[in-house]
Protein backbone atom coordinates (compact mmCIF):
# COMPACT_ATOMS: atom_id res chain seq x y z
CA UNK A 1 0.00 0.00 0.00
CA UNK A 2 3.02 2.24 0.20
CA UNK A 3 2.26 3.21 3.81
CA UNK A 4 2.65 1.18 6.99
CA UNK A 5 -0.38 0.31 9.08
CA UNK A 6 0.55 2.68 11.90
CA UNK A 7 0.63 5.68 9.56
CA UNK A 8 -2.66 4.67 7.96
CA UNK A 9 -4.35 4.35 11.36
CA UNK A 10 -2.98 7.75 12.38
CA UNK A 11 -4.25 9.35 9.18
CA UNK A 12 -7.62 7.71 9.62
CA UNK A 13 -7.96 9.03 13.19
CA UNK A 14 -6.96 12.59 12.23
CA UNK A 15 -9.50 12.66 9.39
CA UNK A 16 -12.23 11.29 11.64
CA UNK A 17 -11.49 13.76 14.44
CA UNK A 18 -11.53 16.67 11.99
CA UNK A 19 -14.86 15.56 10.55
CA UNK A 20 -16.40 15.28 14.01
CA UNK A 21 -15.12 18.76 14.91
CA UNK A 22 -16.66 20.24 11.76
CA UNK A 23 -19.98 18.53 12.50
CA UNK A 24 -20.03 20.04 16.00
CA UNK A 25 -19.28 23.46 14.58
CA UNK A 26 -21.94 23.00 11.91
CA UNK A 27 -24.53 22.34 14.63
CA UNK A 28 -23.44 25.41 16.60
CA UNK A 29 -23.36 27.73 13.59
CA UNK A 30 -26.73 26.46 12.38
CA UNK A 31 -28.34 27.21 15.72
CA UNK A 32 -26.91 30.74 15.66
CA UNK A 33 -27.60 31.30 11.95
CA UNK A 34 -23.92 31.97 11.25
CA UNK A 35 -23.16 29.56 8.40
CA UNK A 36 -21.33 31.23 5.51
CA UNK A 37 -19.88 30.07 2.20
CA UNK A 38 -16.33 29.79 3.52
CA UNK A 39 -17.47 27.51 6.32
CA UNK A 40 -19.43 25.37 3.84
CA UNK A 41 -16.19 24.91 1.89
CA UNK A 42 -14.68 23.55 5.10
CA UNK A 43 -17.69 21.24 5.48
CA UNK A 44 -17.18 20.02 1.92
CA UNK A 45 -13.47 19.27 2.40
CA UNK A 46 -13.02 18.34 6.05
CA UNK A 47 -16.41 16.71 6.64
CA UNK A 48 -17.53 15.12 3.36
CA UNK A 49 -14.13 14.42 1.76
CA UNK A 50 -12.63 13.55 5.14
CA UNK A 51 -15.35 11.00 5.90
CA UNK A 52 -15.06 9.66 2.36
CA UNK A 53 -11.38 8.93 2.86
CA UNK A 54 -12.01 7.36 6.28
CA UNK A 55 -14.61 5.07 4.69
CA UNK A 56 -12.16 3.98 1.98
CA UNK A 57 -9.33 3.24 4.44
CA UNK A 58 -11.67 1.51 6.91
CA UNK A 59 -13.23 -0.65 4.19
CA UNK A 60 -9.83 -1.88 3.01
CA UNK A 61 -8.69 -2.49 6.60
CA UNK A 62 -11.91 -4.44 7.28
CA UNK A 63 -12.98 -1.98 9.98
CA UNK A 64 -16.64 -2.57 9.23
CA UNK A 65 -17.92 -0.84 12.36
CA UNK A 66 -16.07 2.31 11.32
CA UNK A 67 -17.54 2.21 7.80
CA UNK A 68 -20.98 2.14 9.46
CA UNK A 69 -20.05 4.96 11.84
CA UNK A 70 -18.85 7.13 8.97
CA UNK A 71 -22.17 6.66 7.17
CA UNK A 72 -24.20 7.56 10.27
CA UNK A 73 -22.02 10.63 10.91
CA UNK A 74 -22.40 11.79 7.32
CA UNK A 75 -26.16 11.23 7.43
CA UNK A 76 -26.45 13.39 10.53
CA UNK A 77 -24.59 16.28 8.89
CA UNK A 78 -26.33 15.86 5.54
CA UNK A 79 -29.83 15.91 7.04
CA UNK A 80 -28.93 18.98 9.09
CA UNK A 81 -27.76 20.84 5.99
CA UNK A 82 -30.78 19.70 3.99
CA UNK A 83 -33.22 20.94 6.65
CA UNK A 84 -31.51 24.31 6.84
CA UNK A 85 -31.13 24.99 3.12
CA UNK A 86 -27.33 24.68 3.19
CA UNK A 87 -26.97 22.45 0.13
CA UNK A 88 -25.73 25.18 -2.18
CA UNK A 89 -23.03 25.62 -4.83
CA UNK A 90 -20.63 28.37 -5.83
CA UNK A 91 -18.71 27.50 -8.99
CA UNK A 92 -16.16 30.30 -8.54
CA UNK A 93 -15.17 29.01 -5.09
CA UNK A 94 -15.47 25.32 -5.97
CA UNK A 95 -18.42 24.69 -3.67
CA UNK A 96 -20.41 21.78 -5.14
CA UNK A 97 -22.89 20.79 -2.46
CA UNK A 98 -25.92 21.94 -4.46
CA UNK A 99 -25.80 18.62 -6.35
CA UNK A 100 -26.55 16.83 -3.08
CA UNK A 101 -30.13 18.09 -3.25
CA UNK A 102 -30.74 15.14 -5.60
CA UNK A 103 -29.01 12.61 -3.35
CA UNK A 104 -30.65 9.33 -2.41
CA UNK A 105 -28.94 8.89 0.94
CA UNK A 106 -29.53 5.12 0.89
CA UNK A 107 -28.18 4.45 -2.61
CA UNK A 108 -25.87 7.31 -3.58
CA UNK A 109 -25.38 8.46 -7.19
CA UNK A 110 -25.37 5.98 -10.09
CA UNK A 111 -22.83 7.92 -12.22
CA UNK A 112 -23.79 5.68 -15.13
CA UNK A 113 -21.30 5.85 -18.02
CA UNK A 114 -24.23 6.05 -20.42
CA UNK A 115 -25.11 9.43 -18.93
CA UNK A 116 -21.60 10.86 -19.42
CA UNK A 117 -22.90 12.88 -22.36
CA UNK A 118 -24.64 15.03 -19.72
CA UNK A 119 -21.28 15.94 -18.18
CA UNK A 120 -18.68 14.57 -15.79
CA UNK A 121 -19.57 13.69 -12.21
CA UNK A 122 -18.84 16.30 -9.57
CA UNK A 123 -16.11 15.44 -7.08
CA UNK A 124 -18.52 15.68 -4.16
CA UNK A 125 -20.78 13.06 -5.79
CA UNK A 126 -17.90 10.58 -5.85
CA UNK A 127 -16.93 11.40 -2.26
CA UNK A 128 -20.47 10.83 -1.05
CA UNK A 129 -20.64 7.61 -3.05
CA UNK A 130 -17.64 6.24 -1.20
CA UNK A 131 -19.41 6.85 2.11
CA UNK A 132 -22.72 5.32 1.01
CA UNK A 133 -21.74 2.58 -1.42
CA UNK A 134 -18.90 1.07 0.61
CA UNK A 135 -21.28 0.86 3.54
CA UNK A 136 -23.88 -0.76 1.29
CA UNK A 137 -21.38 -3.42 0.19
CA UNK A 138 -21.34 -4.63 3.79
CA UNK A 139 -25.07 -5.26 3.40
CA UNK A 140 -24.74 -7.11 0.08
CA UNK A 141 -25.59 -4.15 -2.19
CA UNK A 142 -22.87 -3.69 -4.79
CA UNK A 143 -22.06 -0.73 -7.07
CA UNK A 144 -22.52 -1.44 -10.77
CA UNK A 145 -19.17 0.11 -11.74
CA UNK A 146 -17.07 0.61 -8.58
CA UNK A 147 -13.99 2.07 -10.27
CA UNK A 148 -16.17 4.88 -11.62
CA UNK A 149 -18.74 5.21 -8.86
CA UNK A 150 -16.30 5.45 -5.95
CA UNK A 151 -13.09 6.40 -7.77
CA UNK A 152 -13.92 8.73 -10.66
CA UNK A 153 -11.27 11.45 -10.98
CA UNK A 154 -8.67 9.64 -8.86
CA UNK A 155 -5.46 8.84 -10.76
CA UNK A 156 -2.30 6.85 -10.14
CA UNK A 157 -0.49 9.81 -8.55
CA UNK A 158 -3.06 9.98 -5.74
CA UNK A 159 -1.85 8.36 -2.52
CA UNK A 160 -5.34 6.88 -2.08
CA UNK A 161 -5.26 5.10 -5.45
CA UNK A 162 -3.81 1.82 -4.13
CA UNK A 163 -6.60 1.77 -1.52
CA UNK A 164 -9.17 2.33 -4.25
CA UNK A 165 -7.81 -0.66 -6.18
CA UNK A 166 -7.85 -2.83 -3.07
CA UNK A 167 -11.41 -1.76 -2.32
CA UNK A 168 -12.52 -2.61 -5.86
CA UNK A 169 -10.74 -5.98 -5.72
CA UNK A 170 -12.53 -6.73 -2.45
CA UNK A 171 -15.88 -5.81 -4.02
CA UNK A 172 -15.14 -7.99 -7.05
CA UNK A 173 -14.21 -10.93 -4.81
CA UNK A 174 -17.69 -10.65 -3.29
CA UNK A 175 -19.55 -9.83 -6.52
CA UNK A 176 -17.81 -11.22 -9.64
CA UNK A 177 -17.27 -8.64 -12.42
CA UNK A 178 -17.37 -8.98 -16.19
CA UNK A 179 -14.10 -9.74 -17.97
CA UNK A 180 -13.93 -6.12 -19.15
CA UNK A 181 -14.43 -4.74 -15.64
CA UNK A 182 -11.76 -7.05 -14.22
CA UNK A 183 -9.35 -6.20 -17.04
CA UNK A 184 -9.49 -2.52 -16.04
CA UNK A 185 -8.67 -3.40 -12.45
CA UNK A 186 -5.70 -5.67 -13.23
CA UNK A 187 -4.44 -3.14 -15.79
CA UNK A 188 -4.25 -0.43 -13.13
CA UNK A 189 -2.81 -2.85 -10.56
CA UNK A 190 -0.01 -3.87 -12.92
CA UNK A 191 0.73 -0.26 -13.88
CA UNK A 192 0.98 0.60 -10.20
CA UNK A 193 3.15 -2.43 -9.43
CA UNK A 194 0.85 -3.92 -6.81
CA UNK A 195 0.07 -7.61 -6.46
CA UNK A 196 -2.51 -8.78 -8.97
CA UNK A 197 -4.13 -12.20 -9.18
CA UNK A 198 -7.01 -13.73 -11.18
CA UNK A 199 -10.57 -13.44 -9.91
CA UNK A 200 -13.77 -15.17 -10.94
CA UNK A 201 -15.76 -13.43 -13.68
CA UNK A 202 -19.50 -13.72 -14.12
CA UNK A 203 -19.30 -13.88 -17.91
CA UNK A 204 -16.05 -15.74 -18.50
CA UNK A 205 -12.67 -16.70 -17.14
CA UNK A 206 -9.45 -14.96 -16.12
CA UNK A 207 -6.12 -16.79 -16.12
CA UNK A 208 -2.53 -15.74 -15.52
CA UNK A 209 -0.14 -15.91 -18.48
CA UNK A 210 3.65 -15.71 -18.85
CA UNK A 211 3.78 -14.71 -22.53
CA UNK A 212 1.63 -12.85 -25.03
CA UNK A 213 1.19 -15.66 -27.52
CA UNK A 214 -0.63 -15.15 -30.82
CA UNK A 215 -2.17 -11.68 -31.10
CA UNK A 216 -3.71 -12.07 -34.53
CA UNK A 217 -7.00 -10.18 -34.72
CA UNK A 218 -6.38 -8.28 -31.48
CA UNK A 219 -6.43 -4.48 -31.31
CA UNK A 220 -3.98 -2.52 -29.17
CA UNK A 221 -5.99 -0.47 -26.68
CA UNK A 222 -3.05 0.75 -24.63
CA UNK A 223 0.70 0.38 -25.13
CA UNK A 224 3.68 0.91 -22.86
CA UNK A 225 5.17 -1.32 -20.20
CA UNK A 226 1.70 -2.65 -19.42
CA UNK A 227 -0.17 -3.40 -22.63
CA UNK A 228 -3.87 -3.92 -23.19
CA UNK A 229 -5.28 -5.88 -26.15
CA UNK A 230 -8.92 -6.45 -27.14
CA UNK A 231 -10.32 -9.08 -29.50
CA UNK A 232 -13.72 -8.06 -30.85
CA UNK A 233 -16.28 -10.36 -32.43
CA UNK A 234 -18.24 -8.63 -35.16
CA UNK A 235 -17.12 -5.23 -33.93
CA UNK A 236 -18.13 -2.19 -35.93
CA UNK A 237 -15.42 0.18 -37.13
CA UNK A 238 -15.75 3.94 -36.99
CA UNK A 239 -13.31 6.33 -38.66
CA UNK A 240 -12.75 9.51 -36.65
CA UNK A 241 -10.23 12.40 -36.54
CA UNK A 242 -8.39 10.42 -33.84
CA UNK A 243 -8.10 7.26 -35.92
CA UNK A 244 -10.11 4.11 -36.46
CA UNK A 245 -12.26 3.08 -33.52
CA UNK A 246 -13.88 -0.29 -32.93
CA UNK A 247 -17.32 -0.29 -31.35
CA UNK A 248 -18.60 -3.34 -29.50
CA UNK A 249 -17.81 -5.63 -26.59
CA UNK A 250 -14.55 -7.60 -26.48
CA UNK A 251 -14.71 -11.39 -26.34
CA UNK A 252 -11.09 -11.74 -25.24
CA UNK A 253 -8.78 -9.33 -23.40
CA UNK A 254 -5.07 -9.56 -22.66
CA UNK A 255 -3.29 -7.42 -20.07
CA UNK A 256 0.48 -7.94 -20.07
CA UNK A 257 3.53 -6.40 -18.40
CA UNK A 258 6.63 -6.60 -20.59
CA UNK A 259 8.87 -5.84 -17.62
CA UNK A 260 7.48 -8.54 -15.33
CA UNK A 261 6.76 -11.03 -18.14
CA UNK A 262 3.38 -11.61 -16.56
CA UNK A 263 -0.17 -10.84 -17.47
CA UNK A 264 -3.75 -12.02 -17.68
CA UNK A 265 -5.95 -13.48 -20.38
CA UNK A 266 -9.67 -12.93 -19.95
CA UNK A 267 -12.05 -14.85 -22.20
CA UNK A 268 -15.78 -14.34 -22.45
CA UNK A 269 -18.13 -17.30 -22.25
CA UNK A 270 -15.50 -19.73 -20.92
CA UNK A 271 -16.29 -21.23 -17.49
Amino acid sequence: MGENLENIERTLQVLLDNARDVLRELKERTEKGKVDILFLLDVQSSFILGLSDVSLYAFVLEREELVEEVYETFLEGYELMERNGLLVSDSELGLQMGVLKNLNAEQGFSLDRRLSILGSPKEVQVWVNRIIKLRNVLHGLFPRDPLREIGYGMDESDRRFPFLLRAVRKIYSMNPPTIEELSRLVYFEMRLGVESTPLSCRDGRCEEIKSLGNLEGFEVISSGDVELYYLFKEGKHLDSPWGRLTMGEPVEIIVFSKEKKKGFRLVKGVP
